[in-house]
């Protein structure tokens, strides 16, 4: 069974060949049924060295664009291999407030 987890890493993988990659599911850090409605992006790759951050979030959306109408949200980290060295990691994803997701 293909999960939505595992078709992201798939597509990106494809579309930026990224050195470092991280799909991580984070749908049960919120409130709801949906098992695969939150995911947090981690990616690096050469393909961003002359993209702005807005730019390289375009470039997912648009890859991602039917997806998006079954994911409630994905959190982008978007790095080329120098920044990400500088960074040495992603920010942690702030704790769900509860409630309704929808």
């Amino acid at each position: 069974m293909n999960t939505m987890q595992q078709h992201l890493t798939d597509q990106l993988t494809t579309a930026l060949s990224p050195m470092h990659l991280e799909v991580i599911n984070e749908s049960n850090n919120h409130s709801g049924s949906a098992t695969e409605s939150h995911f947090k992006l981690v990616v690096v790759s050469d393909y961003f060295a002359d993209l702005k951050l807005i730019d390289r979030h375009r470039f997912i959306n648009q890859l991602f664009k039917e997806e998006l109408n079954h994911i409630h949200a994905l959190a982008m980290h978007t790095y080329t291999p120098n920044e990400w060295q500088m960074k040495n990691g992603a920010p942690n994803s702030p704790q769900c407030a509860g409630g309704s997701k929808f």
